[in-house]
């Protein structure tokens, strides 16, 4: 009798990028372009389609559970039709099979009722919205195509598209954001109903509009200390509103995890499909070339016979110290932390043994915690504030 694969066997979760946006935010320094008109698009749909085919020997290596996300850039900006394409040629050659869940990422401003319906129709069953904020004012401080009110009615239109499981993006540390503002937006997003909320603090990513903008002096952000109480609050707000904070950026009521995203955080395996898209096989890294036109150009030749061997791709071979490396990273973010019973099976390593004397510090000021029975290291709720320093013990090369 054949054993059953374990998780980190098979690919979990396919990923499909869709690099277009109808306005570049300004602090975004993700694969995404704007200003591609329909041609564009439809070529691209067909560059992804062929390539989704060429790979289609991979399929036998996924999940018949393994999660879908579209994400981007603005998936919803392209046409049904394209989506559609898309979709089909996934089920076609079964790499969506019967997913735990199917994600697409959406702009507000850029759906309709009738939008989100077909959205639905064609499988989706959650949907995640770049939000960022509720404030007119700290949206147009950092280019984003909607308004508050835009917003709102986006996650309303969804919920009347069918849509049960809902989620929604925000960010502290924006220009002109408070306290107030801050706490306004929590408030009247968790007033919804949605049951999933992402918070990020701003990054100044070097090479942004925004970066540029802050360093002339054109832009002011808050200061350190402002944002510190920001990410305080976020904590407040959102566990007085019922929330569950999962993972370090994640909150979540009646346990509606994103459970794509654990895919990432439990280093298990999944696809990448599009341009810059990136996969990970358990060994190796395979990530896309970024340029819409570059992708097109490459993925629209790419055949069954050699696609492994194309120049579409640049592969990073992962040594088993940088694998453990990020599997502590990634597994940490979690509020139920690691098992490191499975570090061991998969990488040879006794991490407590290894590291103990490293953490113990962390582990005196309550910082972490080892749940000796279970054999899981987690980080506290204090803990996931200073996380970059406990990841830091585990960087071995």
């Amino acid at each position: 009798m054949q054993l059953a694969k374990k998780a980190y066997e098979q690919y979990q979760a396919i990923y499909v990028h869709i690099p277009f946006c109808r306005q570049k935010c300004l602090y975004c320094d993700f694969a995404s372009y704007a200003g591609f008109g329909a041609d564009a698009m439809a070529a691209y749909t067909d560059a992804l389609c062929n390539e989704i085919a060429a790979r289609q020997g991979e399929a036998d290596k996924v999940s018949a559970n393994a999660t879908v996300y579209f994400g981007g850039g603005t998936p919803s900006v392209l046409p049904t039709s394209c989506i559609a394409q898309l979709v089909n040629a996934l089920k076609k050659y079964n790499f969506w099979q019967q997913p735990l869940e199917a994600t697409i990422e959406v702009n507000p401003g850029t759906v309709d009722l009738a939008k989100l319906q077909a959205l639905k129709a064609l499988g989706f069953d959650r949907i995640s919205f770049g939000v960022q904020s509720l404030n007119n004012k700290e949206l147009c401080a950092i280019g984003r195509i909607h308004n508050e009110q835009q917003a709102l009615e986006a996650v309303a239109l969804a919920k009347t598209a069918g849509f049960a499981r809902i989620s929604c993006d925000l960010i502290y540390g924006l220009p002109l954001q408070t306290l107030g503002s801050l706490q306004n937006t929590l408030l009247r997003l968790t007033d919804t109903g949605i049951e999933h909320i992402s918070v990020y603090g701003l990054i100044l990513e070097e090479g942004t509009p925004l970066a540029a903008l802050v360093e002339a002096g054109k832009i002011l952000l808050p200061e350190e200390n402002t944002t510190e109480d920001m990410y305080e609050l976020v904590q407040s707000v959102l566990k007085k509103q019922g929330f569950e904070r999962y993972e370090i950026s994640n909150y979540a009521k009646n346990k509606q995890f994103s459970r794509h995203n654990t895919v990432y955080w439990r280093y298990e395996p999944y696809l990448g499909f599009g341009a810059a898209a990136c996969g990970f096989d358990g060994s190796c890294r395979r990530t896309a070339v970024s340029g819409v036109r570059e992708y097109i150009d490459a993925a629209a030749n790419l055949q069954a016979a050699n696609w492994q061997r194309s120049s579409l791709y640049n592969i990073e071979a992962l040594s088993k110290n940088i694998q453990l490396e990020e599997f502590m990273f990634m597994g940490l973010r979690q509020a139920c932390g690691v098992n490191l019973a499975e570090a061991e099976e998969r990488f040879a390593v006794d991490v407590w043994q290894k590291f103990a004397r490293d953490l113990q510090p962390f582990i005196e000021k309550d910082l972490v915690i080892y749940e000796t029975q279970q054999q899981r290291l987690r980080l506290t709720e204090q803990g996931m504030a200073v996380g970059n320093q406990v990841f830091e013990i585990f960087v071995t090369e």
